[in-house]
């Protein structure tokens, strides 16, 4: 009750920027997984369940201290004018909460389930330019194999009478994050050990970017044999990625761990909830997140 209060009160303080999230989600076909992420992350702390039994909630201090740096970061992009710090401060305010009113234990075992919050944020625009050169060197590996002559000049590609540009939709960013995301909760589903995540994660990576230059190429040379043109290519994405997420996940079940409800998990010294405690490190914490947005009211004029 206290957290879901806590979370309330702090999602009112900051419902503008939580509206800046939500609205590119609803225009950008990149970010739309973002409206799916709460639930999933309801889904992940609840698979979490039996490793936080034996755990008993203890206030933690330090989290006053996390949330009134989150506010001070949250001013910061406010007055600079930078969107994303102000969204990932929102973000980062959850497990602040969950630290600050259940301790450093339990916020040690929802740490996987809560890190899945990081895409809510509609970030990573800034690797198209990246990724739009990974997939045109893809494309003209793919080319020098098949023996298909191109000519390549700044992202442009020309096959026969054919121009293709490498934009930046091509570059495979909205492949790349849902992909993750679908990785990444697979991955704390199935796996126990961090370092299992973080490769099979690597992998999906590496995998997704892979698909996406097959994809690209495949519709370049599609076209160029005359058997795929128009809405194919749209359906051809669609069938290499639907391919590609179901292939991750049989290869990620070879590796499944037996889950451990009690590993790495250490119970805090103490057997009963300190309710009092947490309800004022609540007030303390969140009237810093409501002095940080009222100061830019004073120092800017706008709520």
């Amino acid at each position: 009750m206290i957290l879901c209060a806590a979370t309330l009160v702090v999602a009112i303080l900051f419902w503008p920027t939580i509206e800046s999230m939500a609205e590119v989600w609803a225009n950008s076909r990149t970010f739309g997984h973002g409206f799916l992420v709460l639930p999933v992350v309801g889904y992940l702390v609840w698979s979490c369940r039996g490793r936080l039994t034996s755990l008993v909630p203890v206030p933690n201090p330090w989290g006053v201290t996390v949330l009134l740096g989150i506010g001070s970061a949250w001013v910061f992009g406010k007055l600079a004018g930078l969107v994303w710090i102000q969204q990932a401060a929102v973000v980062a305010s959850l497990p602040g909460l969950v630290w600050m009113i259940y301790g450093t234990a339990i916020l040690r075992a929802l740490s996987w389930p809560l890190g899945f919050l990081v895409f809510l944020l509609p970030v990573g625009t800034s690797l198209e330019p990246w990724l739009q050169d990974m997939t045109a060197w893809l494309i003209l590996r793919g080319l020098d194999l098949s023996g298909i002559s191109y000519v390549y000049q700044g992202r442009f590609i020309t096959v026969g009478p054919a121009v293709w540009e490498v934009a930046p939709d091509c570059g495979g960013l909205r492949y790349l994050l849902p992909g993750l995301s679908l990785a990444y909760a697979f991955a704390v589903l199935t796996y126990r050990e961090p370092a299992r995540r973080l490769l099979f994660l690597t992998c999906c990576a590496s995998a997704l970017m892979i698909a996406n230059g097959i994809r690209a190429y495949g519709i370049i040379v599609g076209n160029h044999v005359g058997i795929a043109s128009g809405a194919d290519h749209r359906l051809f994405s669609y069938t290499i990625y639907g391919l590609t997420m179901p292939c991750l996940f049989w290869l990620g079940l070879k590796w499944k761990q037996r889950p451990d409800a009690a590993a790495g998990i250490l119970p805090e010294a103490s057997d009963r909830f300190d309710a009092r405690t947490a309800m004022f490190a609540c007030v303390i914490g969140v009237g810093g997140l409501f002095l940080a947005r009222l100061s830019v009211w004073f120092l800017s004029g706008s709520f």
